[in-house]
């Protein structure tokens, strides 16, 4: 049943990919979010606050991922250039929050942005992200902290196995009890109690139970019900399990060769290079980071 399920998304998510990346809608947003940062280093406009970087993010991330999928390659330079736009969408996130403004990160993009970090092997991205993440917890960027209001801390068990992965290698504490938080974090929970293991079965059944509930999570069964990796960027995108397992690498452990799960077969399921990616020269986004560093010295970037 997953080989043929896994077959279905391959072929929907190729479909996708193909399709997106030659609309003219999206060339169309792409080319006026590069104008927005034009602007902005220009002093045409004073306000980072209409700078659409996701917009630029997403094009790279669509890019690297067609290029897999569809091309048979591995264009790590554009999974390299997303990375760059994704550091600096949090960090541009954390400080309209810190102003008083609307800088909010969606649960799934946060689990998303930190696991692309990981995978690109940028260590001073991954903390740099992390801390924000878990400062944003009791902030406008994430707004986790029980309240009569919302519950949606609920939603995404698999951006709580990231953050406690995040806890686990950087000692930067949360306590749940403040928080809403899943009631159930299965499947997560029993890797967590052992992520660091060095039994090699283990480590294999574990990913295989992972990408079970990754393929079931693609399904929207139920009106209304939101599913965690139902989006065509992520569903064949195992990203929260390499997450994990590019982890265990930084811990010094081994990791099986294969898995025999079909999720884990696919094109995006494969763990680049431990080496960590070469950090490309994107000019526009230098400009403006420059700009940014004079105007927030005390941010991040």
């Amino acid at each position: 049943m997953a080989k043929k399920e896994v077959a279905r998304l391959r072929k929907k998510v190729s479909t996708w990919l193909k399709e997106w990346v030659g609309l003219p809608v999206q060339i169309s947003s792409f080319e006026e979010s590069s104008n927005e940062l034009v602007r902005y280093i220009n002093g045409e406009d004073d306000s980072l606050s209409r700078v659409d970087i996701q917009t630029l993010l997403f094009w790279h991330l669509a890019h690297y991922e067609n290029a897999a999928v569809n091309g048979g390659h591995d264009d790590l330079e554009e999974l390299a250039i997303t990375v760059r736009y994704v550091n600096t969408y949090i960090c541009l996130s954390e400080v309209r929050v810190d102003a008083g403004k609307n800088g909010s990160v969606l649960m799934r993009n946060g689990a998303f942005y930190f696991s692309l970090a990981v995978l690109a092997g940028w260590k001073e991205a991954v903390g740099q992200i992390g801390k924000a993440l878990v400062k944003g917890l009791d902030t406008s960027l994430l707004d986790l902290r029980h309240t009569d209001r919302h519950c949606k801390g609920v939603l995404y068990r698999h951006f709580w196995f990231v953050l406690h992965l995040y806890e686990q290698i950087s000692g930067d504490r949360f306590d749940i009890k403040n928080y809403s938080y899943p009631p159930d974090m299965s499947p997560y929970s029993e890797v967590l109690t052992d992520w660091k293991t060095t039994d090699l079965t283990k480590v294999h059944n574990w990913v295989c139970t992972l990408a079970d509930f990754h393929v079931q999570e693609t399904r929207n069964m139920v009106h209304d019900q939101i599913e965690e990796f139902d989006g065509e960027d992520v569903m064949i995108f195992p990203y929260e399990i390499l997450c994990w397992l590019r982890l265990r690498e930084w811990a010094g452990l081994a990791n099986p060769d294969r898995f025999a799960h079909p999720l884990m077969q696919q094109p995006l399921a494969k763990l680049p290079s431990p080496v960590p990616l070469a950090v490309p020269e994107v000019p526009l986004l230098d400009q403006v980071i420059a700009k940014f560093r004079q105007e927030y010295p005390n941010s991040f970037l």
